[in-house]
Formats: structure tokens, C-alpha cells, sequence
């Protein structure tokens, strides 16, 4: 029996290469699409996060400038007084120790 030759004609050939090539490149850009609407999702929640902490910075701010805080803080932590007022201070006993009670103070 004759074996029957099978002939590939070359333009079957050039079509099968432009189909893989076309099938790749759509593999390829769906796949950058795909990476880059990952990359959108992680910033848009990045986004949402960073602009809560950015309205609890501005709220603290204005915390910060209101009279009370800023007589609360020279009050508390530069010792400041209104006035007329007298500041008593509480300290201590002394403990007979001068060098341990300079220490401690």
C-alpha cells in the first residue's frame, strides 16, 4: 500500500502562527489588565484608609487649638497660672538621705 503523503501548505503554517501570536498577545494584555485592577483595588483602599487618618490628624488639630487644651497644656506642662492664683505643690517627705532624696527629685 502507498503511504499518501501529507503536504502542509506554507500558508496554513503562517496562519497557525499568526492565531498563536494573536492568542498570546490577548493572554498577555489580560493578564497586565488583570495586575493592574489588583494594583487599583490595593490603592483605592490605601486611598480610604489614608484619608481617615488624615480627618483624625485634622480633628486632633483642632483639638490642639481650642482655648481649654491650650490652657490645660500651659497649666499642666509649663506650670503657667491666670492672674492671682496661687499653685500649691505637694511633694515628697523628706527621707534624711540627701543624695537619694536629690536623685529622686
Amino acid at each position: 500500500m502507498a503511504k499518501k503523503r501529507v503536504r502542509i501548505q506554507p500558508w496554513r503554517i503562517v496562519l497557525l502562527v499568526v492565531g498563536l501570536w494573536v492568542v498570546f498577545s490577548f493572554a498577555k494584555s489580560g493578564l497586565a489588565n488583570l495586575r493592574l485592577r489588583q494594583e487599583i483595588d490595593a490603592l483605592q483602599k490605601r486611598l480610604v484608609v489614608l484619608e481617615m487618618r488624615k480627618e483624625d490628624l485634622e480633628r486632633e488639630i483642632e483639638e490642639w487649638r481650642s482655648p481649654e487644651n491650650v490652657e490645660r497644656v500651659a497649666r499642666e506642662q509649663l506650670g503657667l497660672v491666670k492672674p492671682g492664683e496661687v499653685v500649691y505643690r505637694v511633694s515628697e517627705p523628706f527621707s534624711g538621705d540627701v543624695e537619694h532624696d536629690v536623685e529622686k527629685r
